[in-house]
C-alpha cells in the first residue's frame, strides 16, 4: 500500500498545534534565510534539506521519539536561583558553574530553531508578564554583588542580539564597567538569520569592548553566503573578539567530510570554533538525535583527516551536573540503552538514541551545491 504524500502545509498546521499543547516554538523564519531555504529546495527537488530541516519541521519530528525525551534534561530550571530572598525564581538567571552565569533577557530570537533545546524555557517565558530589561539587570546585579566567585555573565536567550540597541546598551554599559567580571559573553544565531542586525555602527563600537566575546551558532557552511561574509568582515573590522559552536544534528551536520569543511571555513574566516554539543534528548528532539556510537565515529573520522587546528574543537554534552566530553565516557549500559559519563566524581546518565532510529544524512544531500 502506497503511503500518502504529506504536504509541508500540513505538517506545519500539525506542528503547531503540537506546539501550543507541549511549550515549543512556534514556527519562524526570517525573509533572509528563506532566500537559502528556496533556493535549497530548487537544486534538491524536495524539502529534507538541512537548512529547510534547521526551520521547519518534519513528518519524522512529529511522529518519531524514543520514548526517553524529557523536557529539560540538563535541568536548567532547577538552576535558576531564587530573586531576593523570594519564592520567586529568577527565570531570567542560570547558574550552573561556579564562576559563570546565564543571563536570558529575552526568549525572543529572530528566527527559530527547530532542533532547540530550550524551547519549553522560552516558549513558557513569552507567555509570561515580562519586567523590563532594566529590572531584570537591578536582580542579576545584586545576584553577581552576592556571589563573589562569578567572572563570566554570558547572554543568551533567546538571543540577546534582538534586543533594542538602547536595552542592549544599558546591559553591556553596565556589566562591562564590573571590575568582578573579566568576560561578557554574546551568544547569538542573528548573523545568519538577520544579519542587518550588525548594520549600526553604534552597536558594533558597543560589542567593540574588550571584555566582550560575540559566539556566533554556525551549524552548517551554506548559511555563510557572501553577505554573512561581508558582515563577518565588518564585525571583525571594529575589533570584536568572534567565536563559534553548534550542535552536531541528524540529517543536518551528521557527517565528518561535512564538519571538516564547515570548521576549514569559519578558521578562514577567523572565527574560533569552541565546541560542537550532542544534542539533549529534550521532547519532539529524535529526528535530529544521533546514537553515540557513530557520534564517536564521526569524531574519529574529523581527528584522523584533518589538522589540528581544525580538528582542535571541542565535542561536548551538555548535562545537569555540568558538560562532559569523550575522555569523561565510563561505558554503556546496554540493558537500559543509557550511555555513562562522569564528572567530578559524578555519574552522568545519558539516554542514547536507539541505533533503529538512525538514518545518517547523505553527503550528496547535506552538501547538496557540489
Amino acid at each position: 500500500m502506497k503511503m500518502r504524500k504529506v504536504s509541508q502545509e500540513n505538517i506545519n498546521e500539525q506542528f503547531t498545534s503540537i506546539a501550543l499543547k507541549n511549550h515549543l516554538l512556534p514556527i519562524k523564519v526570517t525573509r533572509f534565510f528563506q532566500q537559502k531555504v528556496d533556493e535549497e529546495i530548487a537544486v534538491l527537488g524536495h524539502n529534507s534539506g538541512p537548512l529547510h530541516r534547521m526551520v521547519y519541521p518534519s513528518s519524522e519530528r512529529i511522529n518519531v521519539r524514543d520514548g526517553q525525551e524529557v523536557a529539560d534534561f540538563v535541568q536548567d530550571k532547577t538552576n535558576m536561583p531564587f530573586s531576593d530572598n523570594s519564592k520567586a525564581q529568577s527565570e531570567f538567571i542560570i547558574q550552573k558553574y561556579k564562576d559563570r552565569v546565564l543571563f536570558l533577557p529575552t526568549s525572543n530570537c529572530a528566527a527559530n530553531c527547530q532542533y532547540c533545546f530550550r524551547q519549553e524555557i522560552l516558549a513558557e517565558n513569552s507567555e509570561k508578564q515580562k519586567i523590563t530589561v532594566a529590572e531584570q539587570l537591578m536582580i542579576l546585579d545584586r545576584y553577581i554583588d552576592a556571589h563573589f566567585s562569578v567572572t563570566e555573565i554570558i547572554l543568551s536567550g533567546g538571543d540577546p542580539m534582538t534586543l533594542s540597541l538602547p536595552d542592549l546598551k544599558l546591559i553591556l554599559n553596565h556589566l562591562t564597567k564590573k571590575e568582578q567580571l573579566d568576560s561578557v559573553r554574546i551568544h547569538t544565531k542573528t548573523l545568519t538569520y538577520s544579519p542587518s542586525v550588525f548594520k549600526s555602527v553604534e552597536k558594533l563600537k558597543l560589542l567593540a569592548h574588550p571584555k566582550i566575546r560575540l559566539v556566533f551558532h554556525i551549524a552548517h557552511p551554506y548559511e555563510i553566503c557572501d553577505e554573512v561574509e561581508k558582515t563577518i568582515q565588518r564585525i571583525q573590522s571594529y575589533g570584536i573578539k568572534c567565536y563559534n559552536q553548534f550542535p552536531l544534528l541528524r540529517n543536518i551536520n551528521d557527517h565528518s567530510t561535512l564538519l571538516i569543511q564547515h570548521l576549514k571555513r569559519l578558521d578562514e574566516l577567523n572565527i574560533r570554533n569552541l565546541s560542537i554539543f550532542i544534542p539533549e534528548p529534550v521532547y519532539y528532539s529524535t529526528a535530529f538525535r544521533i546514537p553515540m556510537k557513530r557520534i564517536f565515529r564521526i569524531m574519529d573520522e574529523l581527528n584522523w583527516n584533518s589538522p589540528s587546528w581544525v580538528n582542535a574543537t571541542r565535542f561536548s554534552l551538555d548535562s545537569p551536573k555540568g558538560k562532559v566530553r569523550r575522555e569523561d565516557f565510563k561505558y554503556y549500559d546496554e540493558a537500559k540503552n543509557m550511555v555513562v559519563f562522569e564528572r567530578e566524581g559524578q555519574e552522568v546518565r545519558y539516554p542514547d538514541l536507539p541505533e533503529s532510529f538512525d538514518i545518517p544524512g547523505e553527503l550528496t544531500t547535506l552538501l547538496w551545491k557540489h
